[in-house]
């Protein structure tokens, strides 16, 4: 009876420690990875086909699932590919864009998953033409841009990670990722398929999350390489402000629309415009972040710490406020006359191949809007003029100014319908009083056009945050 109870007994103790062996075994058998070469695939047109490569280390077995309806998705663990089909074109029930989901088993027997976007679009790639300002007129496109540089010729920087500071509209950028100094994003239409024109702001960051640097998207179906007017002087001047999704103020939307963005003098960052076509409350057009929450400026008065270009590069949604010791520039002691320039510099805001205007670019200008007692276009009158130097003809709006003092969009008219009734366009020059800096100016008399005043150049103290008209860099 002894010796069966024992022989039960190391049966059991031996059955025990092999399942505990194998158990051992297969945990500790080395780790999978499962991944995707890059987290969106888009397809030129419907019908067509890409293959996306993934990597699988220690995975025995891939499966995939939610397909989105109407794509034809195949993975082959063996070549390590997926090869994906769009929909025909007018196929029921098919959707444009969805993500699909790769799920692996490693030699461990945990499951692992990899995503992947797919759509229907276009994959832009622009890292030969860095710049501070990029013009997107393609929505459902996937952009990749160099982040390893200071605006296009600048200091190199070496960032772990890329961030939205803001865009105008939630859900314009997704899938904002950094490889190899290659920052890439999913500019998206929206739900009805529609362009959504707008701006954003993309920063590079390091591994304590401070900017290193951020460049502005100019998101509009506008562009200024075919669309541009020529002065008597040659020069090449954008049809409208750098930022802005229209030029002219028929309607209070297009009024809306043609502010585009405001600038300090010498920062290439841009800076938020109104919220309304008359600036009614001071208040900022709405920003969100990557997550899409509610994001804003913030206002901090220059002072040794603040008043640097490095701090104005690594907060650049700091509106830098003037003060008496700063001499009312957002620098506070270190002013710099060669932030913008008539060569194309480092800081300078406009897109590649475009530049800030020089400092007599609006010499040869005055209002071509007649004064006459008949304008009906209230609108009009009050919002902008027509300038003219006989040859070219363009609308500026009169956008008002961001104030050096306070930081917010200024309304200066007393009449009973405020209006921003002023325009100020900086130009690259410094003025000439001592740390000003050089704009064209222009009012509007809303209620005498003929009272109405335009001075090409104007010395202004450099934190106001003006809007800017680019010209072709010669």
């Amino acid at each position: 009876m002894t010796n069966r109870i024992s022989s039960r007994l190391l049966l059991c103790l031996a059955t025990a420690i092999a399942a505990i062996v194998a158990s051992c075994n297969k945990n500790d058998g080395p780790i999978g990875t499962l991944a995707f070469a890059r987290n969106v695939c888009l397809i030129e047109k419907a019908g067509g086909t890409a293959s996306v490569e993934f990597t699988a280390v220690n995975i025995v077995a891939v499966a995939l699932s939610d397909i989105p309806s109407g794509w034809t998705v195949t993975a082959d663990l063996t070549t390590h590919r997926v090869e994906i089909t769009a929909p025909a074109a007018g196929a029921e029930e098919a959707v444009q864009e969805g993500t699909l989901k790769l799920t692996g088993q490693d030699t461990r027997g945990h499951t692992l998953t990899a995503e992947l976007r797919v759509g229907i679009g276009s994959t832009i790639d622009l890292t030969a033409a860095p710049s501070n300002c990029y013009v997107l007129n393609r929505a459902d496109a996937y952009y990749s841009i160099d982040v390893t540089r200071k605006g296009e010729k600048g200091e190199a920087i070496d960032p772990v990670k890329v961030d939205l500071l803001w865009a105008t509209s939630r859900n314009m950028i997704a899938n904002l990722t950094l490889s190899d100094g290659v920052a890439s994003f999913l500019l998206l239409s929206d739900k009805k398929g529609q362009f959504i024109e707008g701006n954003a702001l993309i920063a590079a960051l390091d591994a304590n999350d401070r900017v290193l640097w951020s460049w502005h998207l100019w998101i509009t179906e506008y562009d200024p390489e075919t669309e541009y007017v020529t002065s008597a002087a040659g020069d090449r001047f954008m049809t409208r402000n750098l930022g802005a999704g229209a030029d002219t103020n028929g309607t209070t939307e297009e009024i809306l629309a043609s502010y585009g963005l405001y600038y300090q003098w010498g920062r290439p960052t841009p800076l938020i415009g109104p919220q309304y076509y008359d600036c009614a409350y001071g208040m900022d057009h709405a920003m969100f972040n990557l997550r899409n929450n509610f994001t804003y400026l913030d206002m901090v008065e220059s002072s040794p710490l603040t008043g640097t270009v490095e701090y104005a590069v690594a907060f650049p949604m700091s509106f830098i406020l003037g003060v008496e010791a700063s001499g009312y520039d957002w620098l506070y002691s270190d002013h710099d006359n060669e932030l913008w320039g008539a060569v194309k510099t480092t800081y300078d805001p406009c897109p590649k191949g475009w530049r800030t205007p020089d400092r007599d670019a609006f010499a040869p200008f005055a209002i071509g809007d007649e004064h006459g007692a008949d304008r009906t276009d209230a609108l009009r009158m009050a919002y902008g003029w027509n300038l003219t130097d006989g040859t070219m003809t363009s609308f500026f709006l009169g956008g008002g100014r961001r104030s050096a003092l306070l930081g917010g969009i200024q309304n200066v008219n007393t009449n009973e319908n405020p209006q921003p009734w002023i325009g100020c366009y900086w130009t690259c020059a410094p003025g000439d009083g001592e740390l000003s800096a050089s704009a064209m100016y222009f009012t509007l008399d809303t209620e005498d056009a003929s009272h109405s005043e335009f001075k090409p150049r104007v010395d202004y103290h450099r934190a106001n945050g003006f809007q800017l008209r680019c010209v072709k860099e010669q």
